[in-house]
C-alpha cells in the first residue's frame, strides 16, 4: 500500500510538472509570434525611403512623407537625412509612432551600379529600436529597370525590454513606377539570425509581399498581400514552425494572421 501511495504522488507530481512544461512551450509560441510581427514591421516601415530618388527629398514637404520628418540634404555627399519627432499634425503616422534618424546615403559605384545604403540612428518605431544599416543595390539594366537588391548582416531589432533579435538578410525589390512616380513595389526574399531567446530563426517568403505607396503615405504599411514562412529552432534538427499571411480587409487596412505551431491563430492590426 504504501508503493501504490508513493507511485501515485509521484504520478500527480509528474503530471503537473508536464502541464507547467506545457504551459511554458504554448507562451513561448505566443512570444515567438509576437516577435516575428515586430521583425516583419520593422524591416518593411522604412521601405518606401531608400525606393524613392533624392529629388522625392528635395521637393517634397514634411508632412507629405510618412512619418513626417525634418528633411536635411547634404547635397556634397548626398546624403539625406530624416528626422523624426512626434508631430500632432502629422495624421500618417498615428498607427507607426517613430523617432530618431534615419541616414540615406546614395552612392554611385559604377556607370551601372548604384547603392542607397540606410543607417539607423537612435531609431525607433513602435516601441522597437533598430540599430545597424541595409544597402539597397539598383543594376541600369534593360531587362529590370526597376529591380533592388537588398542586403544587411548583423541588424538588431531590440524591444522595450532592451532584449534584442539579430538577423541577416537578402531581399529583391520589384517597384512599380508611373511617369517617374513610384506607385508601389513587392518584395521576396528572407532572412536568418537569433531570436530574443537566443535561439536559431529563419524566415522564408512563400509568396510577394505587395504594397502601394498611396496606401503608405496614409499610414497603412502592412503589405496588402503576402506569407511568410518561419522556423524557430529548439536544437540543430528540430524547429517549431510559424506561418504569417497577410491579407487586404478593406481598402488600405490589413491585417496579418500568424498560424502557430499548434495551430492557434494571432491576428495583428496596425489600428489597434
Amino acid at each position: 500500500m504504501k508503493n501504490a501511495g508513493f507511485f501515485l504522488v509521484l504520478l500527480i507530481l509528474m503530471t503537473s510538472c508536464f502541464g507547467d512544461i506545457d504551459k511554458d512551450i504554448r507562451t513561448d509560441l505566443q512570444f515567438e509570434g509576437n516577435e516575428i510581427f515586430n521583425i516583419s514591421l520593422s524591416l518593411e516601415e522604412s521601405l518606401i525611403f531608400p525606393f524613392q530618388p533624392i529629388d522625392y527629398f528635395r521637393l517634397s514637404e514634411s508632412l507629405a512623407i510618412p512619418g513626417c520628418p525634418d528633411v536635411t540634404i547634404d547635397e556634397n555627399n548626398k546624403k539625406v537625412t530624416l528626422v523624426f519627432s512626434v508631430k500632432k499634425e502629422c495624421v500618417n503616422s498615428l498607427y507607426v509612432p517613430r523617432s530618431g534618424k534615419i541616414h540615406l546615403h546614395y552612392i554611385s559605384k559604377t556607370v551601372l551600379e548604384s547603392i542607397v545604403k540606410v543607417e539607423y540612428e537612435d531609431y525607433t518605431v513602435r516601441g522597437m529600436k533598430i540599430e545597424g544599416t541595409r544597402d539597397f543595390k539598383k543594376v541600369n539594366s534593360l531587362l529590370n529597370p526597376n529591380r533592388r537588391t537588398e542586403s544587411f548582416q548583423d541588424l538588431l531589432i531590440i524591444d522595450g525590454n532592451n532584449s534584442s533579435s539579430r538577423i541577416n538578410g537578402d531581399f529583391t525589390h520589384e517597384l512599380g513606377i508611373q511617369n517617374g512616380l513610384l506607385t508601389g513595389f513587392s518584395s521576396t526574399g528572407g532572412l536568418e539570425g537569433r531570436n530574443i531567446a537566443g535561439r536559431p530563426i529563419k524566415m522564408t517568403q512563400s509568396t510577394a509581399k505587395n504594397y502601394f505607396v498611396d496606401c503608405i503615405e496614409d499610414g497603412f504599411l502592412l503589405p496588402t498581400q503576402g506569407s511568410e514562412n518561419w522556423q524557430i529552432f529548439r536544437n540543430e534538427t528540430q524547429a517549431t514552425n510559424h506561418r504569417m499571411v497577410y491579407t487586404l480587409e478593406n481598402q488600405c487596412n490589413s491585417i496579418a494572421t500568424i498560424t502557430l505551431e499548434d495551430g492557434r491563430l494571432m491576428v495583428f492590426r496596425l489600428t489597434e
